[in-house]
């Protein structure tokens, strides 16, 4: 062995990584070393390729990688992934966009593709079925007016891509370029069409660095070919330096002994790599190993380390005296880091989000903010007047900022709660449409109303996934008949009326734009409404009204889709979450003429039977809403946006915006919220 060998402990392999590029760094600087002399080596490259390819791209270093780079991590790999992707998990329109991004102007099937064919696709229709591919572009083909015609050259890719991992050769040869062509075939070549998943994991590229002017990252089976005077082994703990040999599994050890089945096991290469390459290092050799694997286990030290040797344990935080990159040498000089506008920023943040007062890292901001003040003139919804009573900070992100949450790519299983409502509310508005005005939903009989709702039913089981991701047949089959269930409940709930009433669902107003009058409707879809005592402009659609033959009377009501909860007919404003009935009350009232009493009823539909519940004063909810909406806008034009209750959600939208750990941080911050909030704060209290 050389004389020069030292061994040292680091936190982790991808802290094994920082100092090995820490080491090869302070060779080349010093002059002590060519980057030609040195080598960093593992028996098994896995654990640390990874960082590697991070860490040389961020610091420029010159390391070739002489068992190549993962060919996932090349244009042509990500190329082949996206193929890959479609053939093993189906159809649905993100992976279709992904593959026809690589694929466009690379491939003889698309070559006269539009560079606009998705033009009138809506975004969130999943499109797993090729029927819903075919309705889809049909639909959006007349909406394309003359943009021309994708039809005729995306149909037949995607009735190919529909064939699953049998067309993979075809499928291959058809849309991908020459090169990721060359590495698709390999990959057939080395596993069937099932295993791409693993197969395209598994090949590499050169990385095109001339070994001769670099340093070497590699297997220890190459460099013990090929040794170099500085070697730094990576991975020095019992489970790589030596590999173990296990029994095979086919053949084990009883049947046949492993000395004939395997005379040169992985065990003996590793002993005798180590001894070539450390016998060959005359310049230095460095032995690393890790005290915890990737995922926290505590690691043992390599038998092949020298008993005599000194350890140096190396801190994952500690300040090197040769940095590697421009991100470590500014972690190495707190007083420089200092003066980087970005960090100083991040560093401020991290403080004030542990002091218990309020900051601007909190939600405080300027008084009369013009994004704010644009935000509250905007016209509201009941989603957006919720968030403004509930978590100011949420509606500022919301709305003034235009943040919104990433939908799921995948096939859901399942409706989430409020695509679940939506779902019920369209059965319950193409029902009441295909019933008015003949016969008229208040004098049809039971069996007319199941009978729309059935043809109600068939029609959004088409026309969904066109529109939004629907999940797999069999269950969309049960959803759909869930909701019509509770459709039926909703529409079947009043089992009298008063002669010449009329009846209407999802019953648009305040709707920019929309001044279509259909269906005989008793006003315009963008009339305006506002609420009374403030000037917020309102929009919204009823989920059902009902008015008098007379019109003397009318009345609104709010279906839910959930379970009943404690204390139902206590509920006026529901702490700032139940507004969409008093809302209703208020177009209503400012939408008919003639000032028709007002009747308001919350309906939840989970519950077996379900009751309808009436505000017991409408007029008095309509003015307690327009309070809490002007202490809102007074909280917000003031600058204090500031998170409410709605922040400690578990499926909040925005909760990735918030510290690690919200509820320690908002219960940190708790009190000098409250103070700042004041009086805002009634609307939580309020029933």
């Amino acid at each position: 062995m050389a004389a020069g060998v030292s061994v040292v402990s680091c936190a982790n392999p991808r802290a094994e990584a920082i100092e090995a590029l820490r080491w090869m760094r302070e060779l080349i600087t010093s002059g002590r070393a060519r980057p030609d002399e040195i080598a960093i080596c593992a028996t098994a490259t896995e654990d640390w390729d990874e960082h590697f390819l991070v860490l040389v791209a961020d610091a420029d270093l010159p390391l070739h990688f002489s068992h190549g780079v993962p060919v996932l991590a090349s244009r042509e790999g990500q190329a082949c992934a996206a193929l890959a992707d479609v053939l093993l998990n189906g159809l649905g329109q993100d992976r279709i966009r992904r593959l026809f991004g690589h694929a466009a102007g690379r491939s003889r099937a698309l070559a006269d593709l539009p560079a606009n064919w998705s033009l009138g696709l809506q975004p969130g229709a999943a499109l797993f079925e090729i029927d819903q591919w075919q309705r889809a572009l049909d639909e959006a083909t007349g909406r394309r007016a003359d943009a021309g015609d994708p039809r005729p050259v995306v149909m037949p890719v995607l009735q190919l891509l529909a064939s699953g991992p049998e067309a993979a050769a075809q499928a291959g040869a058809m849309l991908l370029g020459t090169a990721a062509r060359a590495l698709w075939t390999e990959a057939l070549r080395r596993a069937p069409a099932e295993g791409l998943e693993f197969s395209l994991q598994d090949l590499r590229l050169p990385d095109g660095r001339d070994p001769g002017a670099s340093a070497v990252w590699c297997p220890a089976s190459h460099l013990a070919g090929a040794p170099r005077p500085w070697v730094r082994l990576l991975g020095m703990t019992s489970r790589s330096w030596p590999r173990r040999t296990a029994e095979d599994p086919l053949i084990p050890a009883h049947i046949l002994p492993r000395s004939v089945l395997d005379p040169d096991p992985v065990t003996e290469q590793d002993r005798r790599a180590f001894v070539v390459i450390t016998s060959q290092a005359a310049r230095g050799c460095v032995l690393s190993r890790s005290r915890r694997n990737a995922q926290g286990g505590q690691l043992s030290a390599s038998p092949l380390i020298p008993q005599s040797a000194s350890l140096q344990i190396l801190k994952r935080a500690r300040i090197p005296q040769h940095a590697f990159s421009e991100a470590d040498r500014l972690l190495a000089r707190p007083d420089e880091a200092a003066a980087s506008p970005a960090l100083t920023a991040a560093n401020l943040c991290w403080r004030n989000w542990r002091r218990p007062i309020v900051t601007a890292h909190d939600g405080q901001v300027r008084a009369d903010h013009p994004q704010i003040v644009r935000a509250i003139g905007d016209i509201q919804s009941a989603t957006s007047l919720r968030l403004m009573l509930r978590d100011p900070l949420a509606f500022v992100w919301r709305y003034a900022l235009g943040w919104r949450a990433v939908p799921e790519d995948d096939q859901p299983l399942t409706l989430d709660a409020r695509a679940y409502g939506e779902l019920v509310h369209e059965l319950l508005k193409r029902t009441v449409d295909a019933l008015e005005p003949m016969p008229g939903y208040a004098r049809a009989s039971r069996e007319e109303i199941e009978a729309a709702l059935a043809a109600s039913t068939e029609t959004v089981r088409t026309h969904w996934p066109l529109e939004r991701s629907a999940p797999p047949a069999l269950l969309w089959k049960h959803t759909l008949a869930a909701a019509a269930q509770l459709a039926l409940k909703a529409l079947t709930l009043d089992e009298t009326f008063q002669p010449g009433t009329r009846s209407w669902t999802e019953l648009a107003f305040g709707h920019t734009g929309d001044g279509v009058m259909a269906h005989d409707l008793p006003w315009r879809p963008d009339a305006h409404v506002t609420i009374p005592g403030t000037e917020v402009r309102i929009r919204g659609s009823i989920d059902r009204l009902d008015l008098t033959g007379d019109r003397r009377g009318v009345r609104v009501s709010d279906y839910k889709t959930g379970v009943e909860p404690r204390r139902a007919e206590e509920i006026v404003l529901g702490r700032g979450a139940e507004l969409q009935r008093v809302i209703y009350s208020i177009a209503a009232s400012q939408l008919l003429p003639d000032n028709p009493r007002v009747i308001a009823r919350l309906v939840f539909l989970g519950n077996e039977e379900p009751r309808p519940y009436r505000l017991p004063d409408v007029d008095q909810a309509i003015a307690e809403l327009g309070g809490h909406v002007t202490a809102a806008i007074t909280l917000l034009r003031g600058g204090h946006a500031l998170p409410g209750p709605d922040a400690q959600e578990e499926h909040n939208d925005f909760r990735i915006a918030l510290p690690s750990s919200p509820a320690t941080y908002l219960q940190l911050k708790n009190g000098a919220f409250m103070r700042a909030f004041g009086g805002f704060a009634r609307v939580w209290g309020c029933r």
